[in-house]
């Protein structure tokens, strides 16, 4: 949902995936967010696995566009045609898909399941995709995961705290204490909000993978000439 500034909202696009999502089940984790510069898309979630890798992705420098429950038809072991839907697929700055199966890791570990998605992505072509990922809860960093939902919960944009953020980290070299550019900021809690947000867009990146905290060190990921 985008808020505009007279106070009306504009409402997502319904989720566009190929395959309906039964939302709503008891004792199993479904729901629905939204994603895009104005958060102008919504997209069905059916594992809290799933929401996890989608946040990453999003998060990562790079990714410009991010599709769920992607359907691809291919030639099954016994002659005919069979579907398989695609957790995500995602597009990299540099034009590169990567198709996506989120799997628990518990089911990825039993052989079966293993042949049977390494049949599936031996059939995918170049022009579906350059790459097939398998990716479980173990394939994520926990950093990367508390990062990245830290990101979609401080993504709002709050345009004079964002200003000033900008306007901080304009004239730094080298790497700089997120407390250090909070105090200059001077919004204290918004200041390293928005801050966040500076790391969610790549105008500044983390000098190591970890926890994002006051005591973090970031630095520019660009610098003027």
């Amino acid at each position: 949902m985008l808020e505009l500034p007279d106070g009306n909202i504009v409402l997502p696009r319904p989720p566009q995936n190929a395959r309906k999502v039964a939302k709503g089940r008891r004792n199993h984790f479904t729901g629905q967010t939204n994603v895009g510069a104005d958060e102008e898309s919504g997209m069905d979630i059916e594992s809290y696995t799933e929401l996890q890798v989608l946040l990453a992705l999003l998060a990562r420098p790079g990714t410009v566009h991010v599709e769920n429950q992607v359907e691809f038809s291919f030639t099954a072991q016994d002659g005919g045609t069979n579907r398989h839907f695609f957790d995500f697929r995602a597009t990299k700055a540099d034009g590169s898909r990567t198709a996506i199966m989120v799997k628990a890791a518990y089911r990825f570990g039993q052989a079966k399941m293993r042949e049977e998605l390494s049949y599936i992505a031996s059939k995918v072509p170049k022009s579906f995709a350059d790459r097939v990922e398998v990716v479980t809860e173990k394939n994520l960093l926990p950093s990367e995961i508390y990062n990245s939902e830290m990101m979609h919960q401080m993504r709002r944009p709050v345009p004079d705290t964002d200003a000033a953020a900008r306007q901080a980290i304009r004239n730094i070299r080298g790497h700089v204490l997120i407390r250090d550019l909070v105090e200059v900021i001077g919004y204290g809690g918004d200041g390293f909000q928005a801050l966040v947000r500076l790391i969610r867009s790549h105008e500044l990146k983390l000098t190591r993978q970890e926890r994002i905290s006051y005591e973090t060190y970031v630095t520019r990921s660009r610098y003027d000439a």
